[in-house]
């Protein structure tokens, strides 16, 4: 399932078909900084991408910050925003378990790098706020 619709996105956007990677999954870029990997859940479709490098200072008051975020997802059109297992790297991961429509992927899809740019951009802020004035 996800093979073709992921083909059908590629067309729409004349962009190259990514080629699925040992990990079973398919890997997206569409810059340097954003890139999405894509797996089959048979059936469903699970979409992840590492957001940013977690920031050392004050950890804690923006695992909070995002944590709000996560609740209910209010803040993430309901994907998660959580640690890579290194706990070096923020990601962002959805899981969608059920049968896809074309239409409803890419509008998953798109509502995913959405929110994962947004995301970059306020934790980024978050960053520039906590570094001292001089």
């Amino acid at each position: 399932m996800l093979q073709k619709l992921l083909q059908t996105l590629c067309d729409s956007l004349s962009i190259p078909m990514p080629i699925l990677n040992p990990e079973k999954s398919y890997c997206l870029s569409f810059s340097d900084t954003i890139s999405v990997s894509l797996s089959d859940l048979h059936p469903g479709i699970a979409m992840q991408a590492t957001m940013t490098a977690c920031p050392r200072r004050r950890r804690e008051d923006l695992f909070i910050f995002l944590m709000r975020a996560n609740l209910l997802g209010q803040g993430t059109g309901g994907c998660r925003i959580g640690l890579s297992q290194n706990e070096k790297d923020l990601t962002l991961s959805l899981g969608l378990p059920y049968e896809l429509n074309y239409s409803i992927f890419r509008e998953k899809f798109e509502d995913f790098v959405n929110y994962l740019v947004y995301w970059k951009e306020e934790v980024t802020k978050f960053e520039q706020e906590s570094k001292p004035m001089f």
